[in-house]
């Protein structure tokens, strides 16, 4: 090979190399955001501790999502008097199918009695055509 042409040949892996580079640095695959969890409607005063007759708000966020997405939420008691460990509450579960990238909010409130003392796990998922792609989670306590 003759100097100049190794020389572009050169230049030319090092371009390649670095068009990779900043492409994978920018390219993202579909994901959550941290699940914030609130103790007033407005979700501006974060809090991980309630009172049994409190509500409980909470917010999640689908991000570079590119097209249809459902995120599902889950409220699962841990350790909670009376209930079995990592209980799961269906009945609590709720699904938003989005269009691309959007904010969810999910609100919970205690049934007449109240929540049961213990601890709590928020779970958020993420899917793609029926399949978890992401998952974020949050403890609350209720005491």
């Amino acid at each position: 090979m003759i100097p100049d042409r190794r020389s572009r040949v050169f230049s030319f892996l090092l371009a390649l190399a670095a068009f990779t580079a900043t492409n994978a640095c920018s390219a993202s695959t579909p994901h959550l955001t941290d699940v914030g969890v609130f103790s007033d409607k407005a979700l501006s005063k974060p809090s991980t501790a309630f009172a049994k007759q409190d509500a409980i708000y909470a917010q999640c966020s689908a991000a570079n999502a590119g097209g249809k997405v459902s995120v599902v939420w889950h409220l699962i008691s841990e350790k909670v008097d009376g209930q079995p460990p990592n209980a799961a509450n269906p009945s609590l579960d709720k699904s938003f199918d989005l269009d691309g990238d959007a904010t969810t909010d999910y609100t919970l409130t205690p049934s007449g009695s109240g929540w049961p003392a213990g601890t709590y796990r928020l779970e958020v998922d993420l899917l793609i055509d029926g399949q978890q792609k992401d998952q974020k989670t949050a403890e609350i306590t209720v005491s």
